[in-house]
């Protein structure tokens, strides 16, 4: 059943197009010279289990002046997978970044694992850049613990339920209606119009789907049920804006609304209708982004 949450997660990137990817070694990877005449970057960072091309559309932000960077994730988009996900030490790989070419903004998008792996990169750029203009989009943010825990329980128990609903023990047949209500939450099996935006989900990545081993499932996911969000008043001048679906069933929007309070000035924007894969199910948010990014 756990494997259940892996198998979403990896069909966050699929149909989208790949950004060129240029270093192997470095966790965060960019066109040669991007940052030569640079003085604003647009880093992103996928969720776990998910390749940096789920972010593809941050590519059209890239101009002379602006750099856009990726954080690639162990065993995803040539980065080795013997590797581990370390909240603290891919904060600071950013966070350095901004520093070594003397930034004056810089705009973190971040999904799910990779919203927190972008409010603790905000954190140390405060603390070390403090004249950088510093913007997190968060988008399906994970939470604090003990709530990625929790996560794990509940998408054991839509995994039972939807091996009820198919009436079947195959993990491809169960995964697949599992996805339906991470995608668009309880109306995915009730509403008629909802079902039939999640049955075109389901046959547009179906050919698509690819699982991790158990051993990258812990290294992509230990940080994150470890991490308690520590110190949050050192984000702090940052601008935090947090998207996330209203039917999310992996991090409710209640436990969500709880963790954003504890920000500084956050602010939460909920999707009616939505549930965590708002980047596939809500490409609108695309355009919201890029529209704060270079107003």
């Amino acid at each position: 059943m756990k494997r259940a949450a892996l198998f979403a997660a990896l069909l966050w990137g699929a149909g989208c197009g790949v950004p060129a990817q240029f270093n192997t070694t470095d966790p965060l990877t960019f066109a040669p010279g991007a940052f030569d005449t640079a003085n604003h970057a647009v880093i992103g960072v996928p969720g776990a289990f998910t390749s940096i091309r789920v972010l593809a559309p941050l590519e059209s932000l890239r101009t002379r002046t602006r750099a856009v960077a990726y954080y690639r994730l162990p065993g995803f988009d040539g980065r080795p997978d013997n590797e581990w996900v370390v909240i603290d030490k891919a904060a600071a790989r950013i966070a350095r970044l901004t520093r070594d070419h003397a930034l004056t903004r810089i705009d973190l998008i971040g999904h799910s694992t990779g919203a927190v792996i972008a409010l603790e990169a905000a954190k140390r750029i405060r603390q070390i850049s403090p004249n950088t203009d510093v913007y997190v989009h968060a988008i399906s943010s994970a939470l604090p613990s003990p709530q990625p825990i929790l996560a794990g329980v509940r998408g054991a128990g839509g995994t039972v339920a939807a091996a009820a609903r198919t009436g079947s023990l195959n993990p491809r047949k169960v995964w697949l209606a599992y996805y339906r209500r991470l995608a668009y939450g309880p109306d995915a099996d009730v509403s008629p119009t909802t079902s039939q935006a999640a049955d075109a989900l389901v046959a547009a990545n179906d050919d698509r789907i690819t699982l991790p081993d158990k051993g990258l499932g812990r290294r992509h996911t230990r940080a994150l049920r470890r991490w308690t969000n520590p110190d949050p008043d050192a984000a702090n001048g940052a601008t935090l804006t947090y998207y996330h679906g209203a039917v999310d069933p992996v991090f409710p929007p209640r436990a969500t609304k709880r963790f954003t309070d504890t920000l500084p000035d956050a602010n939460l924007k909920l999707v009616e209708g939505h549930g965590h894969l708002l980047l596939l199910t809500y490409p609108e948010i695309w355009d919201t982004i890029k529209d704060q990014i270079t107003e």
